[in-house]
């Protein structure tokens, strides 16, 4: 029986429960009916789920298990905890993103799962959001081809993405009530931009729609947003599941769309018999819905076969996108890589060496990941028995009311012996998670003072930032020589920052979002956290380098900056009707990778408002040391539209555009113009959606 030919057999009371959970993570199927329930399972990274509800038998348990017997032995399955938004973000490399799509698609069908949870793609508005390590990008751009290649990668497996969370969910402070007020044009160009992209190009088979209120009305009930926008002018044909428990009326959000609400609720049944019996819905309604979850059971109804997964494999490519992630923020004296046969005595300090985060917490958690590469052990293992590692950890330093005296007599004279000082730095993990924002973007004070402390007798000190979001580096970052970010790397991410480290691997990553001097710089933090019910997005489109370039201010590390042991040359640009094309050398005698970006400057003579230059497209390159590689990117319309709300519709203006190409946003050294004479010469509105 398929899901079509058992709906055809329901009472109008039995299809109105199947619009409704069977559980925590599966949809209704009415007694005695032989179709299987559909299951829907976090997280974004990896999964997590109880061994109980795993389909496995005990022998296929233990199988699985013999295989990794460090890992641990919980309740819950073995899953690969790859990168998190955040750092995948940072790759810019979608055919490694799609990769990391496949590994989750192949693990979940393993465990006869419908739909994976991600991505999570919501812009990072401001840096306080707890939920920012989930998310790509401050960039819609960046955001959407990051999530549309995550997308490809899981449904090439037969597994339905659900890429979330549909819209404006940009702070957890208030999530399940908080309006988020914005601006029509603001919304649709910026915000909304990323969803558009992904369900055009990707046609994903689920969305989910969240918590929070837009302009008033709750995202799970927003006729405009879902009927008129998702499914009339983007095309999207597939199923529409709520996040959990944020339907506050199941008659409306049935009424915008909404075919899953999910988990089971007993008041959502009687809302909607409730709404049917005063013709407030019909079952024409109720149908059409049906419909919609009978093809998405179609799509991925090849899950219960449950072919098995390669998880060895997928460790290294968890490895693997672990070291893409890495960015390298400084290296004086060109400290990096360190030299082997240089370093015999080292000293690591921070309970990150042994204890890292791999990952945030809250629903995306990987609660039971098959193995975790500690930096520790892995350091060690890179250097062999001839080197001597000494370790001062957590208990001493992650607090903030270390005993700084009896710290002082134990780390100085290890610092002075030190060939050089490894730091491993991180907030408390509360600071990336769920259900909560973060109050500041600072380590804790003395972490901070360690660095000094050290710099006294040693100025040979690597910092390395285990953390989902930006960090503020000014404080003491003139006491280190070399500083980069593993982010919240995934359980490969300790063999990836030693082989960088070592030079086993050369830094690739860019960030994906900018690094502010000071929190006071951030336009959008001055309307967050809003007064309890609404919060007004004043500062429009003004995020992330957006705000700092249009409003001239000096970033720590700007969007797209990330050193390398390769250097690269930008040169030969050229323009033609249908592309641009340039030449990239690397002059050093490091084989290297490195993304070159392109922002478009709208025209001086504008009709509208516009940042001062938007990302438009992007490369990752990999380039032979002293070997050069022509780049071409393809002209498309839509590098130089913009929404006008006047015309409801994507459109361009006269005008001659500035095309700038370079390695970050503040270097950007080849620039041409290009005159557009299909414009229109309309001004866009402001007003609200």
């Amino acid at each position: 029986m398929t899901y079509k030919e058992m709906i055809e057999t329901l009472s109008i009371e039995e299809k109105m429960r199947c619009l409704i959970g069977g559980g925590m993570n599966t949809s209704y199927v009415p007694e005695g009916a032989s179709v299987k329930p559909m299951r829907y399972y976090d997280g974004p990274f990896g999964l997590r789920m109880k061994t109980d509800d795993s389909k496995d038998t005990p022998e296929e348990t233990e199988k699985i298990r013999s295989q990794f017997p460090n890992a641990g032995q919980g309740d819950e399955v073995l899953s690969t905890a790859f990168p998190t938004g955040c750092a995948l973000g940072c790759t810019w490399d979608t055919e490694l993103v799609e990769k990391v799509g496949n590994a989750l698609g192949e693990e979940y069908r393993a465990k006869e799962v419908n739909a994976i949870l991600g991505p999570s793609m919501n812009i990072k508005r401001h840096p306080l959001c707890g939920r920012n390590f989930e998310y790509f990008s401050e960039d819609p751009y960046l955001t959407g081809k990051l999530a549309g290649a995550y997308v490809r990668g899981v449904q090439e497996k037969g597994v339905a993405a659900c890429p979330k969370h549909f819209a404006l969910n940009h702070q957890e402070e208030g999530r399940a009530y908080v309006s988020s007020e914005v601006d029509g044009r603001t919304f649709r160009e910026f915000y909304l931009k990323p969803f558009e992209m992904v369900v055009k190009e990707e046609h994903p088979w689920s969305i989910m729609c969240a918590y929070n209120r837009i302009n008033g009305v709750y995202a799970s009930e927003h006729q405009q947003l879902l009927s008129k926008i998702l499914r009339e002018e983007w095309g999207f044909d597939g199923m529409i599941i709520s996040d959990w428990s944020a339907v506050k009326n199941r008659a409306y959000a049935l009424k915008a769309s909404v075919e899953m609400s999910m988990p089971y609720q007993d008041e959502a049944f009687g809302q909607l018999m409730d709404a049917y019996e005063k013709g407030e819905i019909s079952e024409e309604m109720i149908d059409n819905a049906l419909s919609r979850i009978a093809l998405f059971y179609e799509r991925t109804k090849g899950v219960y076969d449950r072919p098995s997964c390669d998880f060895a494999a997928h460790h290294e490519l968890a490895v693997e996108a672990a070291r893409k992630s890495i960015v390298m923020l400084k290296n004086e004296e060109q400290i990096l890589p360190l030299k082997k046969e240089e370093t015999k005595k080292v000293l690591v300090i921070g309970g990150g060496a042994v204890h890292p985060y791999i990952g945030g917490d809250g629903s995306s958690r990987v609660m039971n990941p098959t193995q975790v590469d500690l930096p520790l052990e892995e350091i060690k293992r890179l250097l062999g028995e001839e080197a001597e590692v000494k370790f001062v950890g957590a208990d001493k330093l992650d607090a903030y009311k270390s005993d700084i005296g009896h710290l002082e007599g134990e780390l100085l004279p290890k610092a002075a012996w030190a060939d050089v000082i490894l730091v491993f730095l991180n907030q408390e993990l509360s600071c990336s998670s769920e259900a909560m924002d973060r109050h500041d973007i600072f380590l804790n004070p003395t972490q901070e003072y360690v660095m000094k402390l050290c710099n006294r007798v040693n100025d040979k000190i690597v910092a390395i930032l285990n953390v989902g979001d930006v960090i503020a580096v000014h404080r003491w970052e003139p006491y280190v020589q070399g500083i980069f970010v593993s982010w919240l790397g995934g359980q490969g991410m300790g063999r990836a920052v030693a082989e960088t480290l070592f030079g086993y691997n050369n830094p690739s990553g860019r960030l994906a979002e900018t690094f502010p001097r000071s929190i006071q710089d951030v336009e959008s933090l001055k309307n967050y956290p809003g007064d309890g019910y609404k919060v007004v997005y004043k500062e429009q489109m003004m995020v992330g380098y957006r705000d700092f370039d249009t409003s001239h201010i000096q970033p720590e590390y700007e969007f797209g900056f990330g050193l390398s042991y390769s250097s690269f040359v930008y040169k030969d640009l050229h323009l033609s009707e249908k592309d641009l094309t340039f030449i990239l050398e690397n002059t050093s005698g490091w084989d290297g990778e490195e993304t070159a970006q392109v922002y478009i400057e709208f025209p001086k003579e504008s009709w509208n408002s516009h940042p001062a230059q938007e990302l438009r497209a992007f490369k990752k390159v990999r380039i032979p040391a002293h070997q050069e590689q022509k780049v071409v990117i393809p002209l498309t319309e839509d590098m130089f539209a913009y929404y006008n709300t006047a015309l409801e519709k994507w459109a361009k203006e006269d005008g001659v555009y500035r095309i700038k190409v370079g390695s970050s946003s503040r270097n950007l050294p080849l620039v041409c113009e290009k005159r557009v004479t299909s414009g229109e010469k309309i001004t866009t509105e402001w007003k609200e959606f």
